[in-house]
């Protein structure tokens, strides 16, 4: 998933995002950005419906040194890359890339996850994983592979979300860290704002 971040636009942290949300009257509407209740409960919830997942991608690779830095662990290690839609009602809705290190870790139950076409956080919640999210960021995003999959114009923007999901076990035991990028469709976020030249 190759995105590019808007003009006038940079990652905003989760104390910056609410104002900038208010400031442009876009609450309640995009509340599920800075939120870290889960987005899929939300969406069957909202439209009393199944979300399902379309996984687009699965490999192996060594994780990248600015998603370490991001995940907080070394570098030049092996990571699970996981890239699906989010669908409901035959709607292609959000674009997600699940980056999960592996080092160290019960690499069956890492699997098992990585590959399961259930949303992430079920899966690692049926897994009697306790989960939470962090380090919480908000931007506005070009990817032309994603906007050609919505039938947008290679140049469209989309609002983006990134944050780190820690999951645990109730009991000791090594839990699972993940960094998660999901890429909202228009339809469930709407448009950023155009008029990016007084939010930096």
């Amino acid at each position: 998933m190759d995105y590019s971040i808007a003009a006038g636009w940079r990652w905003f942290d989760s104390k910056e995002a609410a104002p900038l949300l208010k400031r442009y009257d876009l609450l309640p509407k995009c509340s599920m950005l800075i939120s870290d209740d889960s987005l899929t409960g939300f969406l069957e919830t909202a439209n009393s419906s199944p979300v399902t997942i379309a996984i687009k991608n699965y490999e192996v690779r060594i994780i990248e040194k600015k998603e370490a830095d991001y995940l907080e662990v070394d570098a030049s290690q092996d990571a699970i890359i996981r890239d699906v839609w989010l669908v409901q009602d035959n709607k292609k809705l959000v674009y997600a890339r699940s980056v999960f290190p592996v080092v160290g870790l019960n690499k069956y139950l890492l699997e098992k996850i990585s590959t399961s076409i259930e949303p992430l956080g079920r899966r690692l919640t049926d897994q009697g994983l306790l989960t939470f999210k962090d380090k919480l960021e908000i931007c506005a995003v070009r990817c032309a592979d994603i906007n050609n999959e919505l039938n947008f114009a290679p140049e469209t923007v989309l609002w983006a979300k990134h944050y780190r999901l820690v999951a645990k076990p109730a009991s000791e035991g090594r839990g699972i860290i993940a960094s998660v990028t999901e890429i909202f469709s228009h339809e469930l976020m709407g448009k950023p704002p155009q008029n990016n030249t007084d939010i930096n």
